[in-house]
Order: structure tokens, then C-alpha cells, then sequence
């Protein structure tokens, strides 16, 4: 409680953070609804731009991007069938086919409602999470913290790509990339190869800039003289049809808590949750011989889980300095730009800071419902933006806000370049949220072993004496071996019929 006034107090006492937020909800509606462009790219963007702010200012457009630019990518899924954002593609399944038997508003703004309930829900699940978690957190020694982020990795390797061989060769990729740099227990520098730039390691927002935002360009600039659909809306209701909704009071809970139990999880993110939740809503629906064909409880299932992962994957950032999803990932670029670091003692010394963090992310949740009902018609028009004007804008961006960084031309050089790898490791369909993952993950997990190597003479087998560590340890083995295990049975079951 004491956090979340001191939230309430930063926001009432410096009105900009407000503003900032407004902003940045509005930015990342944008962002998530233009096909090709997420709420991942809106963030990594703007962190560069956040240098010049406070820390609760920069924040504040962060968290307002990463609401608005989850919730906005069902505008273009439900209305020409092109989810905005990855996590959309389920809301395609029947937002689509709602809008086309005549019915547009009335499946946008039951999209936008399931989104409001799916981020307060997971808002309320942060606030009474988070707190405890933290409290944990602090009395868990260095093995325990080494094992919950290896089990982090495994979960990583194992979720993020349907091919898990592909998914542990993105990790090791990320794991190598982050021992680029000086070891930070040791002081040893490690592949550097002679450029004393690459002493501090590489920039994460480079990384990702160059990953997920040129890397993407990269992909779509060949389809850039084809033409896109065109978007009509005659009207919006501002409050959602609740004619329409009846029966998806289960969609929304299954929805919003399969959201927030997945986000906490690091490294499985909206799409896991959004399939999840439908197909968990159509094995219980009344009706879902519906579903496909424009059922309003298959909205609600997909839009409340993918928003409601946001609050999850906030849940173990600000209490155990792990992302929960690739969005929360480059927020953790966006709190150490401003000198914070991520992790247990985040409550303990700036408690401020999480409290606005919180409070923030409950209010851009109802800011993102007034924006996008309200705004819808204007929106619509913005996004119908050539995509031949849009990439080198961002581009540019891309370009400045990593120069930004350190004011080197290096950083530059390293985007150009990891931009064509991303590009060439994407066409092998080596999954690249698994790379970064790996990248924020790899070197927690390597300063906590070595700490608790060196605290524990040597001892690699006082781990087992950690109850925490050795349960974690056990999570992780399943998750790595469990697919392994499943894939071996059907391909014995195969080859013996």
C-alpha cells in the first residue's frame, strides 16, 4: 500500500507524468494496430528519448506504449482480418468474421472492453503479487536466484519456439552475446576482439532495434507495393453491447487469469496465452459450434488474456529483475537507462518508483478504453499511412535513438549488422525472441552462480542443500526434457503403426 500512494502521489503531484502517459498509450494504440509494427518496436523506440526525462516520466510513456500497443493491434484483426500485432491472430478468428456479417462496432468495441477487463485484472494481480513477491525475493540466497533464472532459460528455450532444438540454438545465441563485454564478478574481459567499445557489453536496445524492429522492415519491404485492404466503420458505441455479451462473463475470467498466470512466467507471452484461453473457452462454452464464425465469447477469450498477460509479466520485473514477455524485456533497458536496476531491493529503494509503475499501468488500461473507442475513426485514418513513408521514418528513428544511447557511431554499426544477422537467422526460423531473452537472462544467471560458487568454496553440490534452488532445478528439467520425451513417444508410436 505504501507504494502504490507513493504512485498516486508522484502522478497527482507532477501532472507531465500524466501527460506522458496519455501520450505513450496513444503512441502504442498506433504502433499496434499499424501491421508490422508492435508495441515491442514503440518501446524500444522511445526508450533512447526517455534519457532526457525523470524516471517516472520515461516510465510512465513505457508502460502507456506497452498497454496501448497490446490492445491495438484487434483494431486491423477485427476489421480486415491483419491482426496489428502477433498476439491479435486469435481475435482474427472471429473479430473478423463479426465485423464482416455487418456487425464492425459492436465487435471492436467488445474487443476494446475485453481488453480493459483482461489489463485491470492483471493491474489488480500486480498490486497484490508483486509486494509479496518481493518479500520473497529478498530471502532467497544466490543459488536460489541462479536457479529461478535458469529455470527462466529453460522455460525460454523450451516455450518460445514450436521447434525446441531451434528454441535451445536461440538461447546459446543469446548466451554467448551476453558475455560479450567485462565479466562483472571477475573483471576479465570477454570477446571484445580488440575494440575496446564492446568492453561494457553490447547495448540491449541496440540488440533489440536491430532484432525485432530493421530485422522486420527487412522482411516486409517486399510486400510494399502490394495494396492493403481498406478499413470502413460507420459507427461505435462507447459502451460495449452487452446484448451481444451475454455468456462471456467465463471467456473474461478465463481469459484474464490464464493471461496473468502465463505472463508471470518469463518467456511465454501474449500468443501462448490467447490460445490457450480460446480453445480453454470453447471446451466449456455453451455454444462452441460458434466459435469461428464471429462468437463474442472468442474475443473476449483472446483480447482479455493477451492484455491481461501485461500486468503478469510486470510481476516478476520489478520484484525478480526477470521479463515475462519481450515487451518487459525492453522496459528493463528503459528503468537502467535511468540508473535502476531491476530486482528484489527494487521495492526496498525505490519504492516510488514501482508504486508509479503500478499505478500507471491500472490508469493507461481505462486511458486506452476512452482513447480507442473514442478515437476510432481518427485512428483508423492514421494507420492507413503508406508503409513505403512509415519504415524509413522508422528507420531514422531506429538510427537516432540508438546513436542517442552513447553518442557513439559504433551502436550504429552494431544495429547494421545484427540487422542482417537477425535477418538471415530468421530465414533459418531461429526464433529471435528467444535470442534476446537469452541475452537479459544469460548473465543473471552466470553473476549468481559464480557469486554462489565463490561464497560456497567450490561447492557446486550445496545447491541440493536449497530447497528453493532444487525445485527450481526440477521445473527446469522438465521443461527441457518434457517435449523431448512427448516427441520420442509420438515418433515411436508412428513408426511402430
Amino acid at each position: 500500500m505504501e507504494a502504490i500512494i507513493l504512485g498516486f502521489q508522484t502522478l497527482f503531484s507532477h501532472p507531465s507524468v500524466g501527460l506522458f502517459m496519455v501520450f505513450g498509450v496513444f503512441f502504442g494504440i498506433i504502433f499496434g494496430a499499424i501491421p508490422g509494427l508492435t508495441a515491442t518496436l514503440g518501446v524500444m523506440l522511445m526508450i533512447p528519448f526517455t534519457f532526457t526525462m525523470t524516471a517516472a516520466q520515461g516510465l510512465a510513456i513505457l508502460v502507456g506504449i506497452y498497454v496501448g500497443g497490446i490492445s491495438g493491434g484487434l483494431i486491423t484483426a477485427t476489421l480486415i482480418n491483419i491482426p496489428g500485432t502477433p498476439s491479435s491472430i486469435v481475435t482474427c478468428w472471429d473479430g473478423y468474421p463479426m465485423a464482416k456479417s455487418g456487425k464492425p462496432g459492436e465487435a471492436l468495441a467488445i474487443g476494446v472492453f475485453a481488453s480493459l477487463a483482461g489489463g485491470t485484472f492483471s493491474a489488480v494481480a500486480l498490486f497484490t503479487i508483486a509486494p509479496q513477491l518481493s518479500k520473497v525475493a529478498l530471502m532467497l540466497g544466490n543459488w536460489d536466484l541462479f536457479a529461478v533464472c535458469f529455470m527462466g532459460l529453460c522455460i525460454v528455450a523450451a516455450m518460445t519456439s514450436t521447434d525446441i532444438i531451434k528454441g535451445l540454438l536461440g538461447t546459446l545465441i543469446g548466451l554467448l552475446l551476453g558475455t560479450v563485454g567485462m565479466d562483472l564478478v571477475l573483471g576479465v574481459n570477454r570477446l571484445t576482439f580488440g575494440f575496446r567499445q564492446l568492453q561494457g557489453g553490447l547495448q540491449a536496445t541496440a540488440l533489440m532495434m536491430s532484432l525485432f524492429a530493421i530485422r522486420e522492415i527487412m522482411d516486409q519491404v517486399v510486400h510494399l507495393s502490394s495494396t492493403r485492404p481498406k478499413m470502413t466503420l460507420k459507427k461505435i458505441s462507447f459502451w460495449p453491447p452487452f446484448k451481444e455479451m451475454r455468456g462471456c462473463l467465463k471467456a473474461l475470467g478465463i481469459g484474464s487469469l490464464f493471461g496473468t498466470l502465463i505472463g508471470i512466467l518469463p518467456g511465454i507471452g501474449q500468443n501462448a496465452s490467447t490460445i490457450l484461453a480460446y480453445n480453454q473457452t470453447k471446451a466449456v462454452s455453451k455454444r462452441p459450434e460458434f466459435f469461428g464464425k464471429g462468437n463474442p465469447e472468442g474475443i473476449c477469450a483472446s483480447e482479455s488474456s493477451n492484455n491481461a498477460v501485461n500486468g503478469g509479466a510486470l510481476i516478476p520485473l520489478v520484484t525478480l529483475g526477470i521479463p515475462g514477455d519481450m515487451v518487459t524485456a525492453a522496459l528493463i533497458g528503459g528503468l537502467m537507462i535511468q540508473g535502476l536496476q531491476p530486482g528484489p531491493l527494487l521495492f526496498t529503494t525505490n519504492a516510488d518508483i514501482v508504486g508509479t509503475i503500478m499505478v500507471v499501468y491500472f490508469l493507461a488500461n481505462i486511458v486506452m478504453y476512452i482513447m480507442e473507442l473514442g478515437l476510432m475513426k481518427a485512428i483508423i485514418k492514421i494507420i492507413e499511412v503508406k508503409l513505403s513513408l512509415l519504415f524509413p521514418a522508422v528507420i531514422l528513428f531506429c538510427v537516432l535513438g540508438v546513436f542517442a544511447l552513447n553518442n557513439r557511431v559504433f551502436e550504429v554499426g552494431i544495429l547494421i549488422a545484427f540487422s542482417v544477422i537477425g535477418y538471415i537467422l530468421n530465414q533459418f526460423e531461429i526464433d529471435l525472441v528467444s535470442i534476446i531473452l537469452g541475452f537479459i537472462l544469460g548473465p543473471l544467471v552466470e553473476k549468481y552462480f559464480k557469486i554462489a560458487l565463490i561464497s560456497e568454496e567450490g561447492r557446486l553440490s550445496s545447491i541440493f542443500e536449497y530447497p528453493v534452488a532444487t525445485i527450481c532445478l526440477a521445473i527446469s528439467c522438465v521443461f527441457l526434457f518434457f517435449p523431448l520425451i512427448v516427441k520420442g513417444i509420438k515418433h515411436f508410436r508412428t513408426k511402430k503403426a
